[in-house]
Protein backbone atom coordinates (compact mmCIF):
# COMPACT_ATOMS: atom_id res chain seq x y z
CA UNK A 1 0.00 0.00 0.00
CA UNK A 2 1.50 3.29 -1.03
CA UNK A 3 0.60 6.43 1.09
CA UNK A 4 1.52 9.64 -0.66
CA UNK A 5 1.37 13.14 0.92
CA UNK A 6 2.47 16.03 -0.49
CA UNK A 7 4.11 18.65 1.65
CA UNK A 8 6.18 18.55 4.42
CA UNK A 9 4.96 21.09 6.70
CA UNK A 10 4.69 19.88 10.39
CA UNK A 11 0.88 17.90 9.53
CA UNK A 12 2.50 16.07 6.54
CA UNK A 13 5.21 15.10 8.83
CA UNK A 14 3.26 13.87 11.95
CA UNK A 15 1.17 11.50 9.71
CA UNK A 16 4.05 10.58 7.73
CA UNK A 17 5.14 9.00 11.17
CA UNK A 18 1.97 8.18 12.64
CA UNK A 19 1.52 5.72 9.31
CA UNK A 20 4.25 4.25 9.32
CA UNK A 21 5.03 4.04 12.69
CA UNK A 22 1.97 2.05 12.72
CA UNK A 23 2.12 0.27 9.51
CA UNK A 24 5.90 -0.54 8.66
CA UNK A 25 4.86 -2.78 5.67
CA UNK A 26 3.68 0.60 3.74
CA UNK A 27 5.36 2.60 1.21
CA UNK A 28 5.09 6.05 2.87
CA UNK A 29 6.53 8.83 0.66
CA UNK A 30 6.30 12.53 1.13
CA UNK A 31 6.93 15.55 -1.20
CA UNK A 32 8.06 18.53 -0.44
CA UNK A 33 8.89 21.72 -3.05
CA UNK A 34 11.71 22.66 -1.04
CA UNK A 35 15.04 21.67 -0.73
CA UNK A 36 14.07 20.72 3.19
CA UNK A 37 11.05 20.15 4.92
CA UNK A 38 9.42 21.90 8.01
CA UNK A 39 10.31 25.47 6.73
CA UNK A 40 7.63 27.08 7.75
CA UNK A 41 7.83 25.68 11.20
CA UNK A 42 10.75 27.41 11.76
CA UNK A 43 9.39 30.47 11.58
CA UNK A 44 6.19 29.84 14.40
CA UNK A 45 6.32 31.38 17.64
CA UNK A 46 9.43 33.84 16.68
CA UNK A 47 11.26 30.90 15.61
CA UNK A 48 10.60 28.82 19.18
CA UNK A 49 7.75 27.05 17.56
CA UNK A 50 4.76 27.52 19.91
CA UNK A 51 2.99 23.92 18.89
CA UNK A 52 -0.35 23.82 20.87
CA UNK A 53 -1.99 25.76 23.79
CA UNK A 54 -2.91 24.73 27.56
CA UNK A 55 -6.22 26.39 26.82
CA UNK A 56 -8.23 24.77 24.00
CA UNK A 57 -11.60 26.25 22.98
CA UNK A 58 -14.10 25.97 20.24
CA UNK A 59 -13.93 29.55 19.85
CA UNK A 60 -9.58 29.54 19.04
CA UNK A 61 -10.86 27.89 15.98
CA UNK A 62 -12.77 29.21 12.61
CA UNK A 63 -14.79 27.86 9.84
CA UNK A 64 -17.53 27.83 7.70
CA UNK A 65 -18.51 24.77 9.00
CA UNK A 66 -18.62 26.22 12.60
CA UNK A 67 -18.35 22.84 14.61
CA UNK A 68 -15.73 21.12 11.95
CA UNK A 69 -12.93 21.75 13.87
CA UNK A 70 -13.71 20.35 17.50
CA UNK A 71 -15.09 17.21 15.98
CA UNK A 72 -11.53 16.66 14.66
CA UNK A 73 -9.74 18.29 17.88
CA UNK A 74 -11.20 16.23 20.34
CA UNK A 75 -10.14 13.31 18.83
CA UNK A 76 -6.59 14.42 18.78
CA UNK A 77 -6.34 17.42 21.39
CA UNK A 78 -3.68 19.33 22.91
CA UNK A 79 -3.14 16.80 26.23
CA UNK A 80 -2.56 13.97 23.57
CA UNK A 81 0.04 16.22 21.05
CA UNK A 82 2.06 16.82 24.07
CA UNK A 83 2.30 13.85 25.33
CA UNK A 84 2.85 11.98 21.64
CA UNK A 85 5.77 14.58 20.91
CA UNK A 86 7.09 14.19 24.08
CA UNK A 87 7.78 10.76 23.12
CA UNK A 88 9.30 11.88 20.23
CA UNK A 89 11.79 13.75 22.00
CA UNK A 90 10.20 16.98 22.38
CA UNK A 91 10.09 18.11 26.11
CA UNK A 92 7.56 21.30 26.57
CA UNK A 93 7.45 24.13 28.58
CA UNK A 94 4.41 26.54 29.02
CA UNK A 95 4.49 30.36 29.72
CA UNK A 96 1.99 32.67 31.86
CA UNK A 97 -0.22 32.86 28.79
CA UNK A 98 -0.73 28.81 28.46
CA UNK A 99 1.59 28.24 24.88
CA UNK A 100 3.54 25.26 25.13
CA UNK A 101 7.10 25.37 23.64
CA UNK A 102 9.91 23.28 23.59
CA UNK A 103 12.13 23.53 26.48
CA UNK A 104 14.74 24.57 24.06
CA UNK A 105 12.71 27.44 23.02
CA UNK A 106 13.92 26.36 19.65
CA UNK A 107 11.71 25.82 16.51
CA UNK A 108 14.49 23.36 15.05
CA UNK A 109 14.56 21.06 17.63
CA UNK A 110 10.86 20.19 16.74
CA UNK A 111 11.96 19.82 13.30
CA UNK A 112 15.11 18.03 13.67
CA UNK A 113 12.80 15.06 16.15
CA UNK A 114 10.75 15.12 13.07
CA UNK A 115 12.98 14.49 10.27
CA UNK A 116 15.25 12.17 12.92
CA UNK A 117 11.67 9.75 13.30
CA UNK A 118 11.28 10.12 9.58
CA UNK A 119 14.62 8.82 8.46
CA UNK A 120 14.22 6.12 11.27
CA UNK A 121 11.14 4.60 10.48
CA UNK A 122 12.38 4.66 6.65
CA UNK A 123 9.59 7.48 4.96
CA UNK A 124 10.81 8.47 1.48
CA UNK A 125 10.86 12.18 1.75
CA UNK A 126 11.73 13.50 -1.62
CA UNK A 127 12.23 17.18 -1.74
CA UNK A 128 12.87 19.80 -4.31
CA UNK A 129 9.81 18.03 -5.70
CA UNK A 130 6.67 20.29 -6.84
CA UNK A 131 3.38 17.74 -7.16
CA UNK A 132 1.51 19.88 -9.23
CA UNK A 133 -0.65 17.74 -11.22
CA UNK A 134 -2.82 14.88 -9.64
CA UNK A 135 -5.37 12.90 -11.22
CA UNK A 136 -7.61 9.62 -10.11
CA UNK A 137 -7.13 7.07 -12.48
CA UNK A 138 -9.37 3.90 -11.29
CA UNK A 139 -8.43 3.01 -7.87
CA UNK A 140 -4.99 5.00 -7.53
CA UNK A 141 -3.47 8.19 -7.98
CA UNK A 142 -1.15 10.03 -10.40
CA UNK A 143 0.98 12.11 -9.43
CA UNK A 144 3.11 14.78 -11.45
CA UNK A 145 5.93 16.48 -10.99
CA UNK A 146 9.54 16.42 -12.67
CA UNK A 147 8.60 12.42 -13.03
CA UNK A 148 5.43 10.66 -12.98
CA UNK A 149 4.15 8.83 -9.26
CA UNK A 150 1.38 6.17 -8.61
CA UNK A 151 -0.01 6.07 -5.19
CA UNK A 152 -3.24 4.04 -3.44
CA UNK A 153 -3.54 6.76 -0.56
CA UNK A 154 -3.49 10.61 -1.47
CA UNK A 155 -3.13 12.97 1.37
CA UNK A 156 -2.95 17.03 0.45
CA UNK A 157 -0.61 18.71 3.50
CA UNK A 158 0.55 21.92 1.31
CA UNK A 159 -0.87 24.44 3.32
CA UNK A 160 -2.64 27.98 2.95
CA UNK A 161 -1.26 30.90 0.83
CA UNK A 162 0.16 32.34 3.94
CA UNK A 163 3.91 32.68 4.21
CA UNK A 164 4.63 32.35 0.16
CA UNK A 165 8.46 33.13 0.83
CA UNK A 166 8.13 29.07 2.26
CA UNK A 167 6.44 27.60 -0.42
CA UNK A 168 2.94 28.00 0.18
CA UNK A 169 1.44 29.14 -3.08
CA UNK A 170 -2.36 27.59 -2.73
CA UNK A 171 -1.39 24.41 -5.04
CA UNK A 172 -3.42 22.43 -2.53
CA UNK A 173 -6.63 24.41 -3.77
CA UNK A 174 -6.23 23.73 -7.15
CA UNK A 175 -5.24 20.01 -6.74
CA UNK A 176 -8.72 19.84 -4.76
CA UNK A 177 -10.58 21.85 -7.32
CA UNK A 178 -9.45 19.93 -10.26
CA UNK A 179 -10.56 16.58 -8.47
CA UNK A 180 -14.16 18.12 -7.50
CA UNK A 181 -13.51 20.19 -4.41
CA UNK A 182 -15.14 23.37 -3.25
CA UNK A 183 -13.02 25.85 -1.83
CA UNK A 184 -14.12 28.72 0.41
CA UNK A 185 -12.76 32.32 -0.27
CA UNK A 186 -9.45 32.45 1.28
CA UNK A 187 -7.44 35.11 2.32
CA UNK A 188 -4.63 36.55 5.26
CA UNK A 189 -5.31 36.11 8.83
CA UNK A 190 -2.66 36.20 12.05
CA UNK A 191 -1.59 39.42 10.21
CA UNK A 192 -0.48 43.16 10.69
CA UNK A 193 -3.31 45.80 10.79
CA UNK A 194 -2.52 49.57 8.96
CA UNK A 195 -3.78 52.52 9.92
CA UNK A 196 -4.20 55.80 8.91
CA UNK A 197 -3.42 58.14 11.85
CA UNK A 198 -0.68 60.89 10.43
CA UNK A 199 1.47 60.37 13.14
CA UNK A 200 2.12 56.61 13.30
CA UNK A 201 5.46 56.99 11.81
CA UNK A 202 6.25 58.62 14.88
CA UNK A 203 4.93 55.42 17.16
CA UNK A 204 7.43 53.49 15.39
CA UNK A 205 9.27 50.57 18.02
CA UNK A 206 7.01 51.49 20.83
CA UNK A 207 5.95 48.03 22.25
CA UNK A 208 3.25 47.43 25.39
CA UNK A 209 2.23 44.59 26.92
CA UNK A 210 -1.37 45.28 27.39
CA UNK A 211 -5.04 44.85 25.93
CA UNK A 212 -6.52 45.87 23.08
CA UNK A 213 -10.22 46.04 22.15
CA UNK A 214 -12.05 46.05 18.55
CA UNK A 215 -14.66 48.49 17.61
CA UNK A 216 -16.30 47.72 14.20
CA UNK A 217 -18.85 50.40 13.64
CA UNK A 218 -18.88 51.68 17.20
CA UNK A 219 -19.59 48.69 18.68
CA UNK A 220 -16.90 46.51 21.11
CA UNK A 221 -16.23 42.84 19.46
CA UNK A 222 -13.41 41.49 21.20
CA UNK A 223 -10.66 42.13 23.27
CA UNK A 224 -7.07 40.82 23.78
CA UNK A 225 -4.11 41.18 25.75
CA UNK A 226 -0.64 40.73 24.84
CA UNK A 227 2.18 43.12 23.40
CA UNK A 228 1.25 45.79 21.18
CA UNK A 229 3.85 47.10 18.68
CA UNK A 230 3.29 50.19 16.64
CA UNK A 231 4.76 50.31 13.86
CA UNK A 232 5.16 53.01 10.97
CA UNK A 233 2.40 51.59 8.91
CA UNK A 234 0.06 51.19 12.13
CA UNK A 235 -0.32 47.78 14.76
CA UNK A 236 1.48 44.25 14.93
CA UNK A 237 2.17 42.34 17.95
CA UNK A 238 0.35 38.97 19.11
CA UNK A 239 -2.66 41.08 20.79
CA UNK A 240 -3.50 42.47 17.16
CA UNK A 241 -2.76 39.92 15.23
CA UNK A 242 -5.57 37.51 17.22
CA UNK A 243 -7.71 40.56 16.24
CA UNK A 244 -6.90 40.67 12.69
CA UNK A 245 -9.41 38.00 12.05
CA UNK A 246 -12.24 39.73 12.96
CA UNK A 247 -10.95 43.24 11.63
CA UNK A 248 -10.21 41.99 8.30
CA UNK A 249 -13.86 40.87 8.54
CA UNK A 250 -14.92 44.09 9.33
CA UNK A 251 -13.03 46.02 6.47
CA UNK A 252 -14.14 43.67 3.87
CA UNK A 253 -17.60 44.84 4.67
CA UNK A 254 -17.00 48.36 4.46
CA UNK A 255 -17.12 48.93 8.14
CA UNK A 256 -15.48 51.57 10.91
CA UNK A 257 -12.88 49.69 11.98
CA UNK A 258 -11.04 50.61 15.19
CA UNK A 259 -8.62 49.47 17.63
CA UNK A 260 -8.53 50.92 21.18
CA UNK A 261 -5.46 50.20 23.09
CA UNK A 262 -4.89 50.85 27.20
CA UNK A 263 -1.57 52.58 26.93
CA UNK A 264 -1.13 51.95 30.57
CA UNK A 265 -2.37 47.97 31.23
CA UNK A 266 -4.35 49.16 34.03
CA UNK A 267 -7.93 49.64 34.83
CA UNK A 268 -9.58 52.90 34.37
CA UNK A 269 -10.43 53.98 37.56
CA UNK A 270 -6.62 52.89 38.79
CA UNK A 271 -5.40 55.66 35.80
CA UNK A 272 -7.62 58.03 37.08
CA UNK A 273 -6.48 58.16 40.85
CA UNK A 274 -2.73 58.10 39.11
CA UNK A 275 -3.37 60.91 36.84
CA UNK A 276 -5.43 62.83 39.99
CA UNK A 277 -2.46 62.35 42.16
CA UNK A 278 0.44 63.73 39.45
CA UNK A 279 -1.95 66.57 38.95
CA UNK A 280 -2.47 67.25 42.54
CA UNK A 281 1.74 67.32 43.27
CA UNK A 282 2.63 68.32 40.01
CA UNK A 283 0.14 71.41 39.35
CA UNK A 284 1.46 73.98 37.14
CA UNK A 285 4.12 71.97 35.02
CA UNK A 286 4.63 71.71 31.86
CA UNK A 287 2.25 68.85 29.59
CA UNK A 288 5.20 67.32 28.00
CA UNK A 289 7.32 66.91 31.34
CA UNK A 290 4.30 65.35 33.40
CA UNK A 291 3.72 62.77 30.82
CA UNK A 292 7.23 61.61 31.25
CA UNK A 293 7.99 58.42 32.90
CA UNK A 294 4.19 57.39 32.57
CA UNK A 295 4.10 56.80 28.35
CA UNK A 296 6.87 56.46 25.88
CA UNK A 297 8.33 59.97 24.86
CA UNK A 298 6.74 59.05 20.70
CA UNK A 299 3.48 59.42 21.95
CA UNK A 300 3.37 62.10 24.49
CA UNK A 301 3.63 65.16 21.29
CA UNK A 302 0.30 63.45 19.82
CA UNK A 303 -1.30 63.34 22.77
CA UNK A 304 -1.59 67.19 23.10
CA UNK A 305 -2.32 67.26 19.98
CA UNK A 306 -5.61 64.92 20.48
CA UNK A 307 -6.69 66.12 23.59
CA UNK A 308 -6.17 70.04 21.78
CA UNK A 309 -8.94 68.60 19.07
CA UNK A 310 -11.09 66.91 21.18
CA UNK A 311 -11.53 70.09 23.94
CA UNK A 312 -10.84 72.64 21.69
CA UNK A 313 -8.60 74.16 24.82
CA UNK A 314 -4.63 74.17 25.09
CA UNK A 315 -2.68 71.92 27.42
CA UNK A 316 0.18 73.45 27.53
CA UNK A 317 0.30 73.10 31.52
CA UNK A 318 -1.42 70.88 33.63
CA UNK A 319 -3.75 71.51 36.72
CA UNK A 320 -5.96 69.81 39.05
CA UNK A 321 -9.23 70.15 36.67
CA UNK A 322 -11.51 67.22 36.99
CA UNK A 323 -12.22 67.93 32.93
CA UNK A 324 -8.30 67.88 32.08
CA UNK A 325 -8.08 64.60 34.60
CA UNK A 326 -10.82 62.77 33.21
CA UNK A 327 -10.18 63.41 29.58
CA UNK A 328 -6.30 62.41 30.25
CA UNK A 329 -8.17 59.59 31.78
CA UNK A 330 -10.23 58.39 28.92
CA UNK A 331 -7.15 59.24 26.08
CA UNK A 332 -4.96 56.79 28.53
CA UNK A 333 -7.45 53.58 28.98
CA UNK A 334 -8.75 54.17 25.37
CA UNK A 335 -6.49 55.41 22.76
CA UNK A 336 -7.98 54.58 19.30
CA UNK A 337 -6.75 54.27 15.94
CA UNK A 338 -8.84 53.71 12.79
CA UNK A 339 -8.10 50.59 10.56
CA UNK A 340 -7.73 51.15 7.19
CA UNK A 341 -5.89 48.18 5.79
CA UNK A 342 -3.95 45.10 6.66
CA UNK A 343 -0.75 43.48 5.32
CA UNK A 344 -1.20 40.88 2.59
CA UNK A 345 -0.02 36.62 2.71
CA UNK A 346 3.63 37.76 2.45
CA UNK A 347 2.89 38.47 6.27
CA UNK A 348 0.68 36.73 7.29
CA UNK A 349 0.73 33.64 9.81
CA UNK A 350 -2.24 31.68 8.71
CA UNK A 351 -4.64 31.50 5.60
CA UNK A 352 -8.73 31.75 6.21
CA UNK A 353 -10.82 29.73 4.04
CA UNK A 354 -9.94 26.30 2.01
CA UNK A 355 -11.08 23.30 1.00
CA UNK A 356 -14.87 22.96 2.22
CA UNK A 357 -15.02 20.95 5.16
CA UNK A 358 -18.78 19.75 4.45
CA UNK A 359 -16.80 17.76 1.47
CA UNK A 360 -14.69 16.14 4.16
CA UNK A 361 -15.55 13.48 6.54
CA UNK A 362 -15.05 13.11 10.29
CA UNK A 363 -11.93 11.19 9.33
CA UNK A 364 -10.82 14.03 7.06
CA UNK A 365 -11.41 12.03 3.70
CA UNK A 366 -13.00 13.51 0.95
CA UNK A 367 -16.51 12.13 0.37
CA UNK A 368 -16.19 12.90 -3.29
CA UNK A 369 -13.16 10.38 -3.88
CA UNK A 370 -12.09 7.38 -1.97
CA UNK A 371 -8.61 7.49 -0.19
CA UNK A 372 -8.53 11.53 -1.10
CA UNK A 373 -7.30 13.36 2.80
CA UNK A 374 -7.12 16.39 2.89
CA UNK A 375 -4.94 17.52 6.29
CA UNK A 376 -3.86 20.98 8.03
CA UNK A 377 -4.34 24.75 6.94
CA UNK A 378 -5.58 23.59 3.39
CA UNK A 379 -8.77 22.87 4.89
CA UNK A 380 -11.02 25.74 6.25
CA UNK A 381 -9.74 26.15 9.69
CA UNK A 382 -7.72 28.34 10.76
CA UNK A 383 -6.87 28.97 14.50
CA UNK A 384 -6.35 31.66 16.60
CA UNK A 385 -2.74 32.74 17.40
CA UNK A 386 -0.79 30.87 19.96
CA UNK A 387 -0.10 27.89 18.81
CA UNK A 388 -3.71 27.27 17.91
CA UNK A 389 -2.56 26.15 14.51
CA UNK A 390 0.26 23.99 14.97
CA UNK A 391 -2.97 21.65 16.92
CA UNK A 392 -5.03 21.99 13.77
CA UNK A 393 -1.94 20.49 12.30
CA UNK A 394 -1.33 17.70 14.16
CA UNK A 395 -5.24 17.19 15.43
CA UNK A 396 -6.11 16.72 11.70
CA UNK A 397 -2.51 14.47 10.74
CA UNK A 398 -3.61 12.53 13.43
CA UNK A 399 -6.92 11.55 12.74
CA UNK A 400 -6.50 10.73 9.24
CA UNK A 401 -3.57 9.29 9.68
CA UNK A 402 -5.10 6.92 12.29
CA UNK A 403 -7.63 5.81 8.95
CA UNK A 404 -5.31 5.43 7.25
CA UNK A 405 -3.30 2.79 9.35
CA UNK A 406 -6.29 0.85 9.40
CA UNK A 407 -6.31 0.73 5.40
CA UNK A 408 -5.66 -2.63 4.06
CA UNK A 409 -6.45 -5.09 7.24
Amino acid sequence: MITSIIGGGPSGMFLAILVKEARPDFKVRLFERNNRVGKKLLGTGNGRCNYTNIDLRKENFHSENDSFPMEIINKFNNIDAIEKLKQYGIYPTVDDRGRVYPLSLQGSSVLDFLRYKMEKLGVEVILNEKIDKVIKSKEEFILTGSQTYKSDILVVATGGMAMPQSGSDGIGYRIGRELGHKIIEFGPTIVQLESDFRRIKEFKGVRIDTSARLYIDGQIQDEKTGDVLFTDYGLSGPAILDLSRKAIEGLKKSKKVEISINLLALEKEEIYDMILYRAQNLEGIEFEKFFNGIINKKIIQSFKEILLFKSKEKYDIITCNEKIIQEITNLLYDFRLKITGYKGFGNAQSTTGGIDTTEVDFNLESKLVNNLFFIGEVLDVDGDCGGYNLQWAWSSGYVAGNTIINRGR
